[in-house]
């Protein structure tokens, strides 16, 4: 068969042998390959029924991590008035008993009078007054001694995993719980609080980072502001208002807490840190479940070779704090964290010192804290999402603006003879308060996230939180005397001088941080790289636009059966020519 009529046969009886048809069968289609890990969790859906999942967790969780940790401040350091009873006469001692601590020593056996204070506390079953005043002051200092030793701890998420820290830790905190239930004086309760507040420290540190780390930047507020005691306080008051004793209060804190110990179960590993410590199949696993129609349901498939191209942390090295200072990017970076955390914990010990001394209901206080705490945070989620001009520097800058003008006024008030105890006094100093524990301490944590690559993440929390809780321990050695001294507007100096400071170094080191994507291994030096992730209605609109292609082109494959049938017989029959041809030639040849 000549050149020439195979040719003509081409053209009049079939398609090319090039055809889309016969090309796609031929083509095997490569896995997508995902090249950063904010395309993956983009595809896992950034704020799905689990992410959903894990902040409800945290929030029911917060109850029993509130109740514990600031007990002592305001509820448990209420103090009742008091019955001398001197075997053939009683006296009454009213409070507070510091006017009284002369007969208070002399009293051969001293009670508390039931029912004459809205909360039994520790105050009146101890008998922490005149000589023991100071016993609540230590128990949180002893705790806030615990909580620094998470900055030692805080290592071990790093190395060994977020979730398996979190949940074994979690669960001690149960032991020590009940541990508190069963102190029949002031040291044992100190001892039980001090165990919880070591473990709790780990439990703040790995629940954080696992929820930072399984969402975007866009809507990375959300599980950062559930780590606010908002909800937690108003559940806390409704406790200590219906138990009315510490030891019920920390009995009907535990059964609070059962349930969400057995949700923790479901929590998976971080995803992130999984592939970064290169452990990809176990990382395909987490995601895959992620991704089914249990949690969030976007059914996307991965395999270890379409993350493969995702960035490893080959040096395995033992992360340790004197890494958050290996540059100098992270040596002013930490420097910043760290003086903005002890101001916050200063400024916060300044309001609980204030507001512990004012008239009226501590449980209606502590009402009232959680109320407005709740407003706040959703503020801050809503101007972080809708407005691209409010940015983390000018957040930062914002707060610290704001609370150094409230405590100004404070300190302006109390000087001028206005006692700190006063409603007026009061409403400045929980302004800058609430601005301090909600903007700021969100800020920090969101910024905290965005500049320490995901090796080293765990060790700078846990660092930032180290420094809350030394300024935490300056605040209650330097700031309760001052109050009680004749110059009790000096208290307000200490919070303002650290405003100042923090507001300065931000100014001058505090970098943008918005849109930005998280940084995962040391060597990463794209620090500046921009999240580029679509509008969920935008990739929901590819995936219907995908499956509606995939539907019109099952449609045309079923229509051109029969065609398709032809091309293949048409082409085998060419393949016989072309063979019978070859041969002819051949032979000819010879």
């Amino acid at each position: 068969m000549s050149g020439s009529s195979l040719h003509h046969r081409r053209e009049n009886n079939g398609p090319e042998l090039d055809s889309g048809f016969f090309t796609n069968r031929r083509i095997k289609k490569e896995p997508e390959q995902y090249k950063r890990f904010e395309d993956v969790i983009e595809q896992v859906d950034p704020l799905g029924r689990y992410q959903l999942f894990a902040c409800f967790c945290i929030l029911f969780a917060q109850i029993e991590w509130t109740g514990n940790l600031s007990f002592v401040n305001i509820v448990g350091s209420t103090e009742p008035n008091w019955i001398c009873d001197h075997g053939n006469y009683t006296t009454h001692i009213p409070q507070p008993t510091k006017n009284h601590c002369e007969e208070v020593r002399l009293c051969p056996q001293l009670k508390a009078v039931k029912d004459s204070s809205e909360f039994n506390s520790i105050v009146a079953s101890f008998h922490l007054i005149c000589d023991d005043a100071n016993k609540p002051q230590i128990i949180n200092i002893i705790q806030s001694f615990s909580l620094v030793c998470k900055g030692g701890d805080s290592h071990l998420g790093d190395a060994f995993g977020r979730q398996f820290m979190f949940y074994v830790c979690q669960l001690a905190m149960c032991i020590t719980s009940c541990l508190i239930v069963a102190s029949t004086g002031w040291q044992g309760f100190a001892a039980a609080q001090f165990f919880n507040g070591i473990f709790y420290g780990l439990v703040e540190v790995e629940s954080l980072t696992l929820l930072m780390e399984i969402t975007n930047d866009q809507f990375r507020m959300i599980p950062n502001a559930c780590f606010q005691t908002n909800l937690a306080n108003v559940v806390v008051a409704f406790i200590a208002f219906m138990t009315k004793d510490w030891q019920m209060f920390f009995i009907f804190l535990n059964l609070v807490n059962l349930p969400t110990c057995m949700a923790f179960m479901l929590w998976h590993e971080s995803p992130r840190w999984l592939l970064i410590k290169g452990e990809t199949a176990s990382a395909c696993d987490v995601l895959n479940d992620l991704t089914d129609h249990r949690w969030n349901g976007t059914q996307v498939k991965f395999t270890p070779r379409n993350l493969e191209k995702i960035p490893t942390d080959t040096s395995k090295k033992f992360y340790s704090f004197y890494d958050l200072f290996s540059n100098r990017r992270f040596a002013k970076q930490s420097l910043l964290q760290i003086v903005s955390m002890i101001t916050c914990a200063v400024v916060s010990v300044c309001y609980m010192r204030v507001i512990r001394e004012f008239n009226g209901s501590s449980i209606l206080i502590v009402l009232l804290d959680g109320c407005v705490r709740l407003i706040i945070p959703i503020l801050v989620i809503f101007a972080d999402i809708k407005f691209e001009s409010f940015t983390r520097r000018i957040q930062f800058l914002l707060a610290l603006s704001l609370m150094g003008i409230n405590f100004m006024i404070g300190m302006i008030l109390v000087i001028c003879g206005v006692p700190y105890n006063s409603v007026v006094v009061t409403v400045f100093v929980t302004l800058g308060a609430m601005i301090n524990d909600s903007v700021l301490w969100m800020n920090i944590i969101q910024v905290t996230t965005q500049r320490y690559p995901t090796v080293i993440r765990c060790c700078a929390f846990g660092s930032v939180f180290c420094a809350k809780h030394i300024g935490t321990i300056i605040g209650l050695v330097v700031i309760p005397p001052i109050l009680d001294s004749a110059f009790p507007g000096g208290a307000f100096l200490l919070p303002l001088l650290l405003i100042l400071i923090t507001l300065v170094l931000g100014g001058i080191l505090m970098p943008e941080t918005k849109g930005k994507a998280l940084l995962d291994t040391m060597d990463d030096v794209d620090y500046t790289r921009v999240e580029k992730a679509l509008p969920k209605t935008l990739v929901k609109m590819a995936a219907l636009h995908r499956v509606m292609h995939q539907d019109r082109q099952k449609k045309i494959n079923e229509e051109n059966k029969e065609r398709y049938d032809e091309w293949k017989k048409e082409l085998h029959n060419r393949q016989g020519d072309t063979n019978a041809a070859f041969e002819e030639n051949v032979t000819d040849s010879e």
